[in-house]
């Protein structure tokens, strides 16, 4: 490596720090560590909007269809006026008690059950035949509480059974009805005060229309036949306590009466001794006060038992219905298509944030910035990636029957920042190499080739990947002799090189590889080998094996004049990258390499991918190009590209 290479080559730059989550932090950036800069989150954005996009859309088309598939629930109301005995102004406290007292009521398990029992009696709930779902008109008619409970404007028992018989035609079937239990009628019943007054709304919600207003309805009714039914219980209770009662006080009254005879008699005895006659008298007027309170406590009774009698002829509730529950005819569920607007805002959150967090999982190698800035070393070009076409063709044919092609472009302005088409001195053996298989070496290698041999210099290509050799394959050649037979057999050069007319290269092929490779590289062989060919080519390119897991390209790097590290564009992990770097420049003994020895080399880029990133180098100007290009030089003939190309880079290099 002479001066004028040294002073030419791009100082490599030391790696800038990395905080934890991977992200490169540059001297004067203020940011936190793992906090995006607001420009590189719309980049973000920007890049992946196809995501974004395709998560808001299938995002909000579940969404939708999630609301299509849940059935709409109808939800009725009937209202329930609470008498609390007192004037409509006074006492709000006691007001608010009864009111409460009300609600506890109608929301006790037992009073649901008793809901729930009566609606199963009107209705065979079990039944699976439509035949046995038929409502027993009668049987529902003979019930007395609804005609006793119910005003003039109520709906009879008649009129209810017809529409629990429409109920069922509804539902078509028995799932609907049977479904109706306990637990599912405390979860769909509300029951609330309707602000500051004394009327409470029973609200019940179901996915039948009918069955929402017959569930409100019978709830509602079921609670005012409750009420009297309580108070002529109480009203009975307290008639037979009274009855009981007067019984007593009669007989008590009537022992009293002849206590009173006898007493009378004794006082009119005159033969009886003035002591007796005294007490008698006093008995007599202590008895005579006893009756006279218990008569009148038995009139009392009297009278408080005819009010009861008469009360129960005019008996009421301590509540009435307000209003009915109606059968609803709009849904009380969301609209599916309310739900397009939040899921769309809130899947685009989402997607928003699945594309930063997969940017920040993406360990991928892009630009030269990148490679500059995580691996130290400089990055000397892009190569874009070559969109198939119908017919099977090499990459390197590319050079030939597209010159104006962006793929030819990027080649040219890697032999330019070699200094490969320079008279004065270039690198003469350069290996090309990579972190893992299938990164494109052994195109670029081949293609590099190509290259330097369309600008009139002596190129060999010497296969040395003994793993898994591919440069015959690339080329479509048919060499009966390789590198092995020269370095195992001793032939001679002549009988092993093989030689492409157009365009005027030379290489040597490798086949499969029995011995141990490092005794092949190791040994006095190959270094001899190569200075041999160093008089006769004015460039050697050697393709070999991946340095992870390949000890023989360590030893091969230790041989080169400059090392091509090639990465896959976005699929090379820098992790990977660093550690196939490190292994090129070990330190100690012969395999410590100069650092401006080794550069990178971005492979496979899809250019419109790269564009949108917005890095700002050649990549950018290759999309370009490439546009460009066809457009104007379509029709131009490859052969005078090529001499016209040639003659120019001469003259300019």
């Amino acid at each position: 490596m002479n001066k004028h290479w040294d002073d030419t080559m791009v100082q490599a730059e030391p790696p800038a720090p990395m905080d934890d989550a991977g992200v490169t932090r540059r001297p004067g950036d203020d940011t936190t560590a793992g906090e995006l800069h607001f420009r590189e989150l719309v980049n973000v954005l920007r890049r992946r909007s196809r995501l974004i996009l395709a998560t808001t859309l299938c995002g909000t088309m579940l969404a939708f269809a999630l609301g299509l598939s849940i059935p709409p629930k109808y939800t009725a109301k009937a209202e329930i006026t609470i008498y609390t005995g007192d004037s409509p102004t006074a006492a709000p406290t006691r007001d608010e008690t009864v009111i409460e007292t009300h609600i506890n009521m109608l929301f006790s398990r037992d009073y649901l059950q008793h809901v729930l029992d009566d609606l199963q009696g009107t209705v065979d709930l079990g039944a699976a035949s439509p035949a046995a779902q038929q409502i027993d008109v009668e049987s529902a008619a003979s019930r007395p509480r609804l005609r006793n409970v119910a005003p003039s404007w109520l709906p009879g028992p008649s009129e209810l059974a017809q529409r629990l018989k429409i109920w069922i035609g509804r539902s078509g079937s028995s799932e609907h009805a049977t479904s109706l239990n306990l637990d599912h009628l405390e979860r769909h019943l509300s029951i609330r005060r309707e602000g500051h007054s004394r009327i409470v709304g029973v609200s019940y919600t179901s996915t039948v229309p009918d069955t929402a207003a017959i569930v409100a309805n019978r709830v509602a009714e079921l609670y005012l036949a409750a009420g009297l039914e309580r108070k002529r219980t109480d009203d009975m209770a307290e008639l037979a306590r009274l009855d009981s009662r007067i019984a007593e006080l009669k007989t008590s009254i009537e022992q009293s009466s002849a206590e009173v005879q006898t007493l009378l008699r004794q006082r009119s005895d005159a033969t009886r001794p003035p002591s007796e006659l005294r007490d008698a008298e006093q008995r007599l007027q202590q008895i005579e006060r006893e009756a006279v309170a218990k008569g009148q406590l038995y009139h009392t009774l009297l009278r408080r038992h005819q009010e009861i009698r008469d009360q129960r002829e005019t008996i009421t509730a301590d509540a009435r219905i307000l209003s009915l529950a109606a059968t609803p005819d709009r849904p009380s569920s969301p609209n599916p298509f309310l739900f397009i607007l939040p899921a769309l805002i809130l899947f685009l959150i989402c997607g928003s944030m699945l594309s930063v967090l997969l940017e920040r999982l993406d360990r991928g190698l892009r630009s030269e910035r990148e490679i500059n800035e995580a691996l130290g070393v400089p990055c000397i070009g892009l190569v874009p990636q070559v969109a198939k076409t119908g017919r099977a063709r090499r990459l390197h044919q590319h050079l030939l029957t597209a010159p104006f092609a962006a793929y030819a472009e990027a080649f040219r302005s890697i032999a330019a920042t070699m200094q490969l088409a320079s008279p004065l001195r270039q690198p003469k053996v350069i290996l090309v190499t990579s972190s893992l298989p299938g990164e494109g070496k052994t195109t670029l290698a081949v293609s590099l080739s190509v290259c330097v041999a369309l600008l009139r210099k002596r190129v060999l290509l010497i296969d040395l990947d003994f793993k898994r050799p591919s440069i015959q394959r690339e080329l479509n050649g048919k060499a009966e002799r390789g590198i092995l037979d020269i370095l195992l057999k001793n032939r001679p050069l002549a009988e092993a090189i093989q030689h492409i007319p157009e365009p005027r290269l030379d290489y040597l092929a490798m086949s499969r590889c029995s011995v141990d490779p490092l005794l092949l590289i190791a040994g006095e062989e190959m270094p001899r080998l190569l200075h041999q060919l160093r008089g006769s080519y004015d460039c050697i390119i050697i393709d070999s094996s991946p340095v992870l897991g390949s000890t023989e390209t360590r030893l091969l790097a230790a041989m080169a004049d400059e090392i091509l590290l090639v990465v896959k564009w976005g699929s090379t992990r820098r992790e990977l990258a660093q550690s196939a770097l490190n292994l090129l420049r070990s330190p100690g003994g012969s395999l410590a390499q100069p650092l401006q020895s080794v550069s990178a080399l971005i492979a496979q880029v899809d250019l419109k991918k790269h564009a949108r990133y917005g890095y700002g180098d050649a990549g950018e100007y290759f999309l370009n190009y490439e546009k460009s290009s066809s457009r104007s030089v379509a029709a131009r003939p490859a052969a005078a590209f090529r001499e016209s190309r040639i003659s120019t880079s001469l003259s300019d290099i």
